[in-house]
């Protein structure tokens, strides 16, 4: 009788061997997932300690990206560990907030650059204190800060107090410049520490 009871059992995962091979990918993407954000919160953690904010170098990157899109509010962010730190800004006072409260931290490891023309309907976004509270964000776009190593540390974005609709090829093509040439000057100041991802 235990035998009748086993055959099914034994021929679904006889014929069914890819769910073994389900479970591995999983947790391989996992791992992988894993050895990114490592990566990720040593190289950004190492360029929160040289602190560059402030810096003309730096700052430039987010007021050309505020005036692209004529917005109020614009920031060069790092994130590591569970912290998004501004590392310059337009518009912006913050120098630090959780990652789990930010944006910026959904632009990370995607194709091209995320943009969500209103915040208050979109299930990522809407409970955020930004949205509900000051600054009251009502659009958003970010495109990440990609690494020679291919590693996001951050994210170079724009934000407008007002819903507006989805940018244009050409401000959605020089905001990706300016978050590339940003990502050159900070591999060049990696090099410099000694840090290289």
């Amino acid at each position: 009788m235990a035998q009748a009871a086993i055959a099914p059992v034994r021929k679904l995962l006889i014929s069914k061997p890819y769910h073994r091979c389900d479970s591995g990918g999983i947790g391989m993407l996992m791992f992988k997932n894993l050895f990114r954000e490592r990566r990720r919160s040593g190289v950004a953690h190492g360029l929160s300690i040289h602190d560059a904010s402030g810096e003309p170098g730096f700052t430039r990157f987010a007021d050309d990206a505020a005036l692209a899109f004529n917005a109020p509010i614009a920031a060069l962010t790092l994130i590591h560990d569970d912290l998004q730190s501004i590392m310059a800004s337009h518009g912006f006072p913050l120098d630090c907030m959780a990652r789990s409260n930010s944006f910026c931290t959904y632009a990370l490891d995607r194709p091209g650059v995320l943009e969500c023309c209103d915040p208050e309907v979109d299930a990522r976004f809407a409970a955020l204190p930004g949205v509900t509270g000051d600054p009251w964000v009502r659009y958003y776009i970010g495109a990440p800060l990609r690494l020679l190593s291919g590693i996001d540390v951050g994210t170079l974005c724009v934000i407008d107090t007002v819903r507006r609709p989805p940018a244009s090829a050409d401000q959605t093509a020089y905001l990706v410049g300016l978050a590339r040439q940003a990502s050159t000057a900070l591999d060049a100041r990696l090099d410099i520490w000694g840090n290289a991802a």
